[in-house]
């Protein structure tokens, strides 16, 4: 391997692992402890989270990481199995991190397609609401509730499967040892 490879290995992965442990902590902190506060302080809580995800733009940021986390991780895979060969993809050494990728992978459609979509939704919402100074109205509060259980479901799914693609990934160098 050139040294200009070993470098650019050596970035990706800084990139890969940096940018995704920001990734899996923030939707971590936000399933395991963002919501359920949020979610116990009622109408604050709401008006907490519209800061947070409007004004914060914390959705912003996980998107970006995921994106960021997700491109250099197939980056990764590219440069160290000739193309993504399929063959070295499945090698017992290789195993965890493509188990760990397409976890990651998964987790991110998750996110973009689905979670994403809805948190904006419930942001322009709750922004139309508060802006005009006044309770909901029983279809909007009806529309509200439904995104926070989608979300909130949602949110437990990218929580599996960032744990799943976080173990694999952690492991991955020793799935040889183990399988091989």
């Amino acid at each position: 391997m050139s040294e200009g490879t070993t470098v650019d290995l050596l970035i990706l992965r800084l990139i890969h692992i940096g940018v995704g442990a920001f990734w899996v902590g923030a939707v971590f902190t936000n399933v395991l402890f963002l919501q359920p506060a949020a979610a116990a302080l009622g109408p604050d809580g709401g008006r907490f989270m519209f800061r947070l995800i409007r004004h914060g733009r914390f959705p912003m940021a996980i998107l970006g990481s995921a994106i960021l986390t997700v491109v250099s991780g197939i980056v990764l895979l590219w440069m160290t199995t000739d193309g993504l060969d399929i063959a070295r993809l499945l090698a017992a050494n290789r195993l965890g991190f493509t188990v760990g990728g397409i976890a990651a992978i998964l987790t991110f459609a998750v996110g973009s397609l689905y979670v994403f979509p809805r948190t904006e939704r419930l942001a322009e919402l709750m922004g139309a609401v508060m802006t005009e100074q006044r309770p909901p109205s029983g279809d909007e509060q009806a529309t509200l509730m439904r995104l926070r259980t989608e979300l909130l479901r949602a949110g437990w799914v990218t929580v599996v499967g960032l744990a799943i693609a976080v173990v694999a990934m952690a492991t991955g160098r020793y799935w040889g040892v183990v399988l091989g």
